[in-house]
């Protein structure tokens, strides 16, 4: 079970959301037969976008994470609604790098330079749109860079993906910590000072500390309140009217042409790799229709 919760601390001046999503990064990783850098990369944004999620309030309410680095893992969509399902996807699911200096799975250097674009689309006239530049690659830093200078939050993201020698992802997780606008400044001193020696969430996980305990331990809070607790899916929400749609968008001209030269039009879904085939009668159909 992916298990988030979210908290208040310091007598609800202080916002947590905290994930255990272990199962849901090797669900992940196994739709898209994702290398351990690629699993580490796409798991984490996967990880801090279920937290995001969690944060909107009506049903119809969209969040889209993209990721564009100038590293051999190209780009990273997620996207996600208020029910906490999740669908992502990378560019380059097989790449695979030497560990870095530390012997951890080198993701900064795999995602490389570029943005960070958060989409919140919440039932405005426009969706919301904030964009940052990544500050490390490393994806906990640059979204904690996005919430401050795009959002204008202070926070504290903690996110990890811990991969075993037998290839399978063994603790991934992640939180968060926001201090809300009536937080004391004394507050946000102690929770700067813990979290700068505060294990990673990995460790901790490893451990046998439960999201509970780490929101304890990250916030140093023995009377935090839990106020919601849920559950992070992975789900694609594609369909063969999507699907038509995309071909429509081609136009007639461009679909024949791929039916003349391969014998059939076939596309396949990015988050979910389900393939949908049309054959010359499908089309003529689609577009008479």
């Amino acid at each position: 079970m992916n298990s988030i919760k979210k908290y208040l601390a310091y007598s609800k001046s202080v916002r947590v959301m905290a994930i255990d999503a272990t199962e849901m990064v090797q669900e992940i990783r196994d739709l898209h037969n994702l290398s351990n850098l690629a699993t580490a990369a796409l798991g984490r944004v996967m990880i801090v976008s279920s937290m995001i999620a969690s944060t909107l309030k009506s049903y119809e309410d969209r969040l889209t994470i993209q990721i564009k680095g100038d590293g051999p893992l190209g780009n990273i969509v997620v996207c996600a609604n208020s029910a906490l399902e999740l669908k992502g996807y990378i560019t380059n699911p097989e790449v695979e790098l030497p560990l870095n200096n530390e012997g951890k799975l080198d993701v900064s250097k795999g995602i490389g330079l570029g943005t960070l674009t958060v989409i919140k689309d919440i039932g405005l006239k426009d969706p919301y749109v904030g964009t940052c530049e990544l500050l490390t690659g490393e994806i906990g830093d640059d979204f904690a860079y996005y919430f401050n200078v795009s959002e204008q939050t202070p926070s504290v993201v903690s996110v990890g993906v811990l991969i075993g020698k037998d290839g399978n992802v063994q603790k991934a997780g992640g939180y968060i910590i926001q201090p809300l606008p009536d937080c004391e400044d004394k507050v946000i001193d102690k929770l700067e000072s813990i979290n700068i020696k505060l294990p990673s969430i990995t460790e901790l996980m490893s451990e046998g500390r439960t999201i509970d305990d780490i929101a304890i331990n990250a916030t140093g809070d023995e009377k935090i309140e839990t106020v919601y607790s849920g559950e992070v899916k992975v789900k694609c929400d594609c369909s063969l009217e999507r699907i038509e749609n995309t071909i429509v968008a081609l136009g007639k001209e461009e679909a024949l042409k791929v039916l003349e030269e391969t014998g059939k039009l076939e596309l396949t879904c990015n988050f979910c790799n389900k393939k949908y085939d049309f054959l010359k009668e499908d089309i003529e159909k689609l577009f008479n229709k």
